[in-house]
């Protein structure tokens, strides 16, 4: 199957690319999530509605490949989180010209945290630290 070729007319920026990458994203979680339930061969991603709004929308990080979306109980404040929600946090006012959190952005993050392995358990909360950063400042990422 062909490729289909599109124009970006002189309005289309690189942005309008990134927000599509999120809904592609958001979206893709869900069909998968459909075949489930309707008893495909494809593993259980939690994957509610809104959970697929909220990332499309950017306000909730779509979890990489077939990692379940985390429950409503899983949203609680851990304190064990607590230094990666406040390293997040503390990001969104340093970097606060940076337009979104991308794949780029979080390996810039990733480098100055000191544990390799740490990150992969609290990147998550470090994103929500930073989300939350910019809610408080009226950016959206």
């Amino acid at each position: 199957m062909a490729a289909t070729a599109y124009h970006r007319p002189d309005w289309y920026t690189d942005e309008d690319d990134s927000a599509w990458e999120k809904i592609k994203a958001a979206f893709q979680r869900d069909w998968k999530q459909t075949k489930h339930d309707f008893g495909g061969d494809q593993p259980d991603l939690n994957q509610h509605v809104g959970d697929t709004i909220s990332q499309a929308a950017g306000s909730q990080p779509i979890p990489p490949g077939n990692v379940p979306t985390r429950s409503d109980a899983a949203d609680e404040y851990d304190a064990a989180d607590e230094p990666a929600y406040r390293y997040g946090y503390a990001a969104s006012r340093y970097y606060a010209d940076r337009p979104e959190w991308n794949d780029e952005f979080e390996t810039v993050l990733q480098q100055d945290w000191q544990d390799q392995d740490e990150w992969q358990r609290r990147r998550q909360a470090v994103r929500r630290g930073f989300m939350y950063g910019r809610t408080q400042s009226g950016r959206r990422s």
